[in-house]
């Protein structure tokens, strides 16, 4: 198993310099294509800068993206250099939902965190990305940091999305020097299953992954301040996790560690669900 072709949506500005470098890093690491998404969205009926009768501002808009389309693949294709691994899609619609529709041809999705007021019109949710996708989701993280993935910390429940998350992580697994399985203490009380955690280190074993266990209470941090912390201390760059969440008037509602690492981590972090 390995990661054979990159999907990253792409824009105008420099706002999705981090996620395309990080694309074409792991492109780079493990011999893929990079396929650049543009995509803006505009819906004039829930719109509130825009009147839903007014067909000039309407058209201003269409105009705006048709421009900022074309200006979006040119970027992308400057930050991809002289790649021959690349291709370029273009449609008017939410990033987070073209994301997931293109999804089906797609080994992994490599994405950012939103600026602060970044609008969907511009900028995919996590929320809805990760959740709708089906393929892991790669964010990446805030610094300008080069990617290495050689340190991999994995946040560890006996969870449907915490396997799910294992084996999308495969790749990155089987190329890193260390992996540590971790597992958080909510309570002085709660018991960690130790052979189902041995199960995992066997299992990972069998594909040539290394692992080592932890153990961790979560104290007065959250779940998420936990793996951060580990993380801080193995020089890890990466975290592996579930995601959960549960959908809410037809949009996704992160769980509260899913949240955290999409919304505070400094790391690198993939997610599955």
């Amino acid at each position: 198993m390995s990661f054979k072709t990159i999907l990253v949506h792409a824009e105008p500005g420099a706002g999705c310099d981090r996620r395309v470098r990080l694309a074409v890093r792991v492109a780079d690491l493990f011999d893929a294509t990079v396929t650049g998404l543009g995509a803006e969205g505009f819906d004039p009926m829930i719109n509130a800068g825009y009147a839903s009768g007014d067909g000039s501002a309407v058209e201003a808009v269409r105009e705006r993206i048709a421009i900022d389309l074309p200006l979006a693949e040119t970027h992308f294709r400057a930050l991809a250099g002289r790649r021959e691994a690349c291709s370029w899609i273009a449609a008017q619609g939410y990033p987070d939902k073209l994301l997931a529709y293109y999804a089906r041809g797609a080994d992994l999705i490599v994405t950012s965190r939103p600026r602060h007021g970044e609008g969907p019109d511009f900028a995919a949710k996590a929320a809805d990305l990760v959740m709708e996708a089906g393929v892991p989701v790669l964010l990446a993280a805030d610094g300008d940091a080069e990617f290495l993935g050689e340190r991999v910390v994995i946040g560890w429940k006996d969870t449907r999305e915490s396997r799910r998350a294992v084996t999308d992580a495969l790749p990155f697994l089987k190329r890193a020097q260390s992996v540590i399985i971790v597992a958080v203490c909510g309570e002085a009380t709660t018991r960690i299953d130790q052979d189902g955690l041995q199960d995992v280190g066997r299992r990972l074993a069998q594909h040539g992954v290394q692992t080592r266990f932890e153990t961790v209470p979560k104290g007065k941090a959250t779940v998420a301040e936990a793996l951060e912390g580990v993380a801080d201390r193995h020089s890890a760059d990466l975290i592996v996790s579930g995601a959960y969440g549960h959908s809410r008037l037809q949009e996704w509602m992160l769980g509260g560690v899913t949240e955290d690492l999409v919304v505070s981590s400094s790391k690198f972090v993939l997610l599955s669900h």
